[in-house]
């Protein structure tokens, strides 16, 4: 997708992490301040879920969720 806005083909909204992990001299990254966050996560076709697309996603899931804030212990 990247290379299609390289190419003056389209737009594309991406994260702001993407101009630090795909840096692009061809592409303008323009920050989009009142935007809601971009949201991402696994997507696969009905027909192909087996096991180990079922526990991919577990996994990645798990690996995702918030975890409580645990305060640092205070020097003694």
């Amino acid at each position: 997708m990247l290379s299609l806005v390289a190419m003056g083909r389209g737009v594309l909204p991406v994260g702001e992490q993407t101009e630090h992990y795909h840096p692009r001299p061809d592409i303008a990254y323009v920050p989009i301040h009142d935007a809601p966050p971009i949201e991402r996560g696994p997507i696969w076709l009905e027909a192909n879920t087996t096991t180990r697309v079922q526990e991919f996603v577990r996994a990645a899931t798990d690996a995702n969720a918030p975890r409580p804030h645990r305060p640092h212990p205070t020097p003694t």
